[in-house]
């Protein structure tokens, strides 16, 4: 990997590491890097006591990162060396370090897994899915700040070519997905059916140029509650932003789950970004 690269994504993963503990209280936040030959490396890591997990190398499958990665989901297990839903290969470094709840999130950039990211706590504690959700939000950032890194790179070996238009960068982007959103419900509240109809075109032209060939095809409804449940609504804040009820907003975030396969509310949301229905 160029030095540069390094420089860049380093920078991007211990800025995630910071916010992920300074948002969640997590004593241990930590990045696994994937290695050529789809082992994982742990290679930043935050609030570990002992150098059992620094530097580790992961086999693929193995432990709760291995299987993050052969499985392209969140795993979560409160009790490591208990847990029956991993392999148990690392379970002296886990006991060396006195870990006990883990959650590990994948960072995918364009379909490829990039890395880990994971949480940890010292105590037999189970993390919710508060903290699930804020390790799947911050891994999502990471993604779009690799994929800005990366297309910086590509302009002019590393700097922005202005000619060819410069690159968002993350705060930007999360703009962008916030109006998007806001643009969706402003959509839903207007009775005139042409002038919505304008207002569903311009959704669509700000997911146009990360869009791909959708298999998967989402009702107008479904995108709606994607869009408040990408701006952090609960069921209830968007039925009332929708104008619906609650169960109606459940039915509809079923549905799209079944249809992204997805397991998370959050899941959904990262899902429809990877097939262009959101931004």
């Amino acid at each position: 990997m160029e030095a540069h690269r390094m420089k860049d994504d380093d920078e991007a993963v211990r800025s995630a590491l910071t916010s992920l503990k300074t948002a969640t209280g997590i004593p241990v936040t930590m990045y696994g890097a994937l290695l050529p030959d789809n082992r994982l490396q742990i290679s930043q890591w935050i609030g570990l006591r002992t150098p059992a997990l620094q530097n580790l190398v992961i086999e693929p499958g193995s432990g709760v990162g291995g299987r993050v990665v052969s499985t392209r989901r969140a795993v979560g297990v409160s009790d490591y060396t208990r847990a029956n839903t991993i392999s148990h290969e690392y379970d002296k470094a886990i006991q060396d370090e006195s870990l006990h709840s883990i959650v590990a999130v994948p960072v995918i950039v364009r379909r490829e897994i990039r890395g880990v990211l994971y949480v940890g706590v010292h105590s037999p504690v189970r993390l919710g899915d508060k903290v699930i959700e804020e390790v799947t939000m911050t891994a999502r950032n990471l993604e779009q700040d690799f994929a800005v890194n990366s297309a910086m790179r590509r302009n002019d070996g590393g700097k922005a070519n202005t000619k060819s238009g410069r690159v968002m960068n993350g705060a930007e982007w999360e703009q962008v997905r916030s109006t998007h959103s806001k643009l969706r419900m402003l959509a839903n509240r207007v009775d005139d059916d042409t002038l919505r109809k304008e207002l569903e075109v311009l959704c669509d032209q700000m997911v146009s140029p990360v869009r791909v060939k959708q298999s998967t095809k989402l009702s107008a409804r479904e995108l709606d509650v994607l869009s408040c449940v990408a701006l952090g609504h609960t069921n209830v804040e968007a039925a009332e932003e929708m104008g619906i009820g609650a169960e109606t907003v459940k039915s509809y975030l079923r549905s799209v789950m079944r249809k992204l396969g997805a397991h998370t509310r959050y899941e959904a949301v990262n899902a429809a970004r990877r097939i262009g229905a959101l931004p």
